[in-house]
């Protein structure tokens, strides 16, 4: 096994190898500006969860990461811990996807297929065309990461239905919390194909349905460790812009993708995705992929073979029918998918559980025919994985001049609170006296309000109040005096820090117990 695992590293060469200059490439996302707000929030703030970027939202901050998956960002703090610059971070992070997804696909699927076909289901993992997209193009980090879990909870619901070992139910739980603090619209697009899998093996199990009752237990125990992230979403997203994110541009209805896209056609650009068909991104399934999926259910028709490969096909094939605009009508029907706000999202699923089955051709041919399957595979797939842009710069080249402003004024209607004007200039560099007394000044600090904010004097809390069409936190500072602010836990996000907290020890302490 150790032999493959290396084989596959080496195959997998070419989906990031590009990387392995000094500089980065221009991405659809600000991740390189997230990953330093996240370092500048714990040293500034010296808290943890950090929920604040101090230079978004064009120089006055946003609460970011109080809304957006911080996972990724706590991978990168660990891999900055061996000295790498803040852009090899990023790009160390992106390698990281690309490599321990393909190795949690090869741990699902080597029970189903053998050492041989976990190696071509988890090439098939990394090579697909979307997983180029989210790497090379989009540059979406949280996205890729959650690439990771998928294969990892499968097999932890697999494991336990067969085996019954609590082990399993503790890795569920790991990894359904893994990928709800990594990306929560994932999570959304993931869960229904999660439970049909997991209804799947319960039934052709035979087991008691306690099985089932245990495996919800974990799910909701996965919900609980996740507390200091997920209670603040649900009862604080109303304050900031994020629930304007589904209207507009970014309305499903105008981006299906269409059977040519998905199936036929080669294009490949950088560019976005467009009201109707003229996008500039691939939305391809991969014509290896699809190909190869046709070819093994014709031979599972033919011979009769075991008919766990035709679900898993039917699984890819379902998320493919919701990318087009034939599913408009389930789109309609289930209003929290308007929050996913992409139907091509669904590719996730359908490069899931394409490649998943791909391992069965082994099956079906000779195993001389797996070298050239491969072969074809990078032949025709390993070119798109490759910048648009590379720009050779250093940290200190990306975080200053034009550069700078356009990443704090990046997303600035994604997570800008409701009470105030959005900015059209950058903020000021020094706070405001407003109004000046005798007794008192009125001091207006160049930072955005939003719950959490506070100021003391002499180590005593003082009222702070936005001000302003901006809504700029403001203090009321006796003469003579001087306030300290601090960005603090609302008793929302305090209630999901002890929960998550209770739940990490309840979790500890029951695994003990186990073992």
């Amino acid at each position: 096994m150790k032999k493959l695992l290396l084989l596959l590293l080496l195959l997998l060469l070419p989906t990031f190898g590009l990387m392995l200059r000094r500089g980065i490439y221009t991405m659809h996302d600000f991740h390189v500006f997230r990953q330093q707000q996240f370092e500048k929030c714990l040293i500034q703030t010296k808290t943890f969860p950090c929920r604040w970027s101090p230079d978004a939202g064009m120089g006055y901050g946003e609460p970011v990461f109080n809304f957006y998956g911080q996972f990724p960002y706590w991978l990168g703090q660990m891999i900055r811990l061996s000295g790498l610059s803040i852009l090899n971070t990023v790009k160390a992070n992106f390698i990281l996807t690309i490599v321990t997804s393909a190795v949690a696909m090869y741990f699902l699927t080597r029970k189903l297929w053998s050492n041989t076909g976990a190696l071509i289901s988890a090439v098939f993992y990394a090579y697909a065309p979307y997983r180029a997209v989210d790497v090379w193009v989009r540059g979406a980090l949280n996205e890729s990461l959650a690439f990771v879990f998928f294969p990892l909870i499968l097999l932890s619901i697999k494991e336990f239905i067969s085996t019954n070992k609590n082990k399993y139910l503790f890795w569920l739980i790991l990894s359904l919390s893994g990928l709800t603090i990594t990306h929560n619209l994932s999570l959304l697009i993931f869960a229904p194909f999660a439970i049909i899998w997991t209804i799947f093996w319960w039934w052709q199990s035979n087991r008691s349905i306690h099985l089932i009752y245990d495996l919800t237990s974990a799910g909701l125990a996965s919900i609980l460790l996740s507390g200091f992230y997920l209670l603040p979403v649900v009862f604080e997203s109303h304050l900031v812009t994020l629930g304007e994110t589904i209207g507009g541009y970014y309305d499903f209805h105008s981006h299906y993708a269409t059977l040519k896209q998905l199936f036929l056609s080669t294009f490949w650009g950088f560019g976005g995705s467009t009201w109707g068909p003229n996008d500039t991104m691939s939305f391809a399934v991969g014509q290896v992929h699809w190909t190869l999926a046709v070819i093994v259910s014709v031979c599972v028709l033919v011979k009769k073979a075991n008919k766990e490969i035709l679900f898993f096909i039917s699984l890819g094939l379902l998320a493919i029918f919701l990318t087009h605009g034939k599913s408009d009508l389930i789109w309609n029907l289930i209003k929290p998918m308007a929050y996913i706000q992409f139907p091509w999202r669904f590719l996730t699923m359908s490069t899931l559980f394409l490649s998943l089955s791909a391992g069965a051709v082994v099956k079906f041919f000779p195993k001389i025919f797996m070298p050239l399957l491969l072969c074809l595979l990078l032949l025709l797939n390993s070119g798109i994985f490759r910048p648009d842009i590379w720009r050779d710069i250093t940290d200190q080249e990306q975080f200053s001049g034009k550069l700078w402003d356009e990443q704090r004024s990046s997303a600035l209607s994604d997570f800008w609170p409701k009470s105030a004007k959005i900015p059209s200039e950058f903020a000021p560099q020094l706070a405001e006296i407003i109004l000046e007394t005798n007794t008192y000044q009125k001091v207006r600090y160049s930072i955005v309000y939003f719950p959490g904010w506070v100021a003391r004097i002499d180590g005593k809390k003082i009222n702070v109040f936005p001000s302003g069409p901006l809504g700029l936190v403001t203090v009321r500072v006796p003469q003579g005096k001087s306030g300290v602010l601090s960005f603090e836990d609302t008793p929302v996000r305090r209630i999901g820090n002890i929960v998550s907290l209770v739940t990490l020890l309840g979790l500890m302490i029951w695994i003990w117990k186990k073992s």
